[in-house]
């Protein structure tokens, strides 16, 4: 449950955060479109100004030279020579009519027009196109595919004839159709420029009626549309239609789109590992906190027991010493008959040793649990092989090699000397007795940060996983004749030195203790 619960609130923050930042995201973008939005209407406007600047001077120029041919600025060279392309067009456009029954004389820019077929027939006309007969019949005989002819009178028009896929095309212009011509013409040239000098989609005129007077071949659903009236003196009630390509915006927000879910896959990503990395952490801590906990009630326990085994042993002592002056006197005082006198003295002997033992083993157990012992400095290859030289008999009894050889010999420790080779005598020994017939123990050690560690590693039965975690608990023991409290006392002691103690083990393979404590300077002894 309490996993559940370290897992569940950090993923409920992440998902609230993500998702406000997905909806602030959304909004962010959506201003984005405005404000780009307003930009283009801006950059609309500067285009619709700049045009209209445009026709109104070239049409001012054209207005002042039909009232005076004289005035011809440099400005105005260009807008001199669109007689000739107003030919072109007009040839272009009669050269690409094919049905003449289908033909919409009202979308022609001209009054007075004539079309006459292969078979001689007139099929379409418009107005009147004032040209004899006989110019007709020469031209259509003749091969020449055009003819132009200008009148010389008051009123000053052109007639031009065209010759287009088998049909004869006459028409005539006066002074105001020409003139609306020209003007139509810089117009076009103008709004071409523009487009190509301002890179927008297309531009559009449209006359007071709502006719396409100019129309570019831009897609309105492809561009933002700008529409005003121009409000020219010289185009009255037209209307101006700029089409912006929504291209690079499109671009721009497509761009910011996926840069923010870029983001957001790279937050979702780094929110996961935060949080999975939360509770791994949170795991960790728990789990440190549990092995602190346990550790400080281990603690807590040696200590009681320290101090009841203290006790205990001194009340043994009393006794000890009360039977050892018994046993002195018994041999001086009550000395048997001369015949069962050496058995006597043997057996007093024996008792004696034994006693002696006892104080022995009493005085070891004491000298365990003195924590107010002074720390001294010493050499810890000394303190090791002292034990080692204790242990080497009974290790040899059961064929068992003991290897110091990799211990570092100037690491120097502070320590109760006493009672360090009380906790390493145990572990040492515990290695031993999990070998039966034959193996052996190694002790080396490896320098960690500011710390010592002695790796004691037997080559025994291993220990099971189920019971590894139980091995520094008191009166816990797998032997037959054990009590339990070797490893637990070894625990204690190393604690007591300001360090740690770790069993390692795999049932079959054999255990190694890691034994850590902090290491001083190599100092003269």
């Amino acid at each position: 449950m309490g996993d559940k619960k370290t897992f569940f609130f950090p993923s409920l923050l992440f998902a609230t955060l993500f998702i406000l930042i997905v909806i602030t995201g959304y909004f962010q973008i959506r201003i984005i479109g405005k404000n780009i939005e307003a930009l283009l209407k801006n950059e609309g406007e500067i285009i619709f100004n700049h045009l209209k600047r445009e026709i109104d001077i070239n049409l001012e120029y054209i207005t002042l030279l039909e009232k005076s041919p004289s005035i011809i600025t440099p400005n105005f060279l260009n807008t001199m020579v669109y007689d000739d392309a107003i030919i072109d067009d007009l040839y272009n456009l009669f050269s690409n009519i094919e049905i003449l029954d289908t033909l919409d004389t009202k979308s022609i820019p001209l009054s007075n027009l004539i079309i006459i077929d292969r078979n001689n027939k007139t099929v379409v006309k418009k107005g009147s196109v004032n040209i004899p007969l006989s110019s007709i019949i020469a031209f259509r005989s003749g091969k020449k595919e055009t003819f132009i002819r200008t009148s010389t009178g008051k009123d000053k028009f052109l007639i031009m004839g065209i010759k287009t896929k088998g049909n004869t095309v006459f028409f005539s212009l006066d002074d105001n159709e020409l003139d609306a011509l020209r003007r139509k013409l810089t117009i076009k040239e103008i709004v071409e420029t523009e487009k190509k000098r301002f890179n927008v989609a297309g531009i559009n005129i449209y006359d007071a009626k709502g006719i396409p007077y100019i129309f570019s071949d831009g897609k309105k659903d492809e561009a933002y549309v700008v529409s005003k009236s121009l409000d020219s003196q010289y185009l009255p009630k037209f209307a101006v239609e700029i089409l912006i390509s929504k291209g690079p915006a499109r671009d721009i927000l497509k761009r910011t789109a996926l840069n923010f879910l870029f983001i957001l896959l790279l937050l979702a990503i780094s929110g996961a590992l935060s949080t999975y990395t939360i509770f791994l952490l949170e795991r960790r801590h728990a789990k440190k906190l549990h092995e602190f906990e346990k550790e400080l009630e281990m603690k807590e326990r040696l200590v009681s027991l320290g101090k009841l085994a203290s006790g205990m042993a001194h009340e043994i002592r009393n006794p000890l010493n009360a039977m050892s002056m018994s046993i002195q006197r018994l041999k001086r005082e009550f000395v048997p008959i001369e015949e069962k006198k050496d058995e006597y003295y043997q057996f007093i002997d024996i008792i004696r040793s034994e006693l002696t033992r006892i104080d022995r083993i009493v005085e070891e157990f004491l000298l365990s649990t003195k924590s107010h012992a002074p720390f001294i400095k010493e050499y810890l290859f000394n303190i090791i092989e002292e034990v080692v030289v204790i242990l080497r008999e009974k290790a040899a009894s059961r064929s068992v090699d003991i290897i110091i050889d990799k211990i570092a010999r100037d690491i120097v420790v502070q320590s109760q000397r006493e009672r360090l080779k009380q906790a390493f005598y145990n572990v040492i020994l515990n290695g031993i007795e999990a070998m039966d017939n034959s193996g052996h123990i190694e002790i080396t050690t490896a320098v960690k940060g500011g710390n010592i560690e002695i790796i004691i590693k037997d080559t025994g039965k291993g220990i099971k996983e189920t019971e590894l975690h139980r091995i520094f608990e008191y009166y816990y023991t797998t032997k037959d004749k054990g009590i339990g409290l070797g490893l637990p006392i070894s625990y204690m002691i190393i604690k007591d030195h300001d360090g740690d103690m770790r069993a390692f083990s795999e049932a079959g393979k054999g255990t190694t203790f890691v034994i850590s404590l902090p290491m001083l300077q190599p100092v003269e002894m």
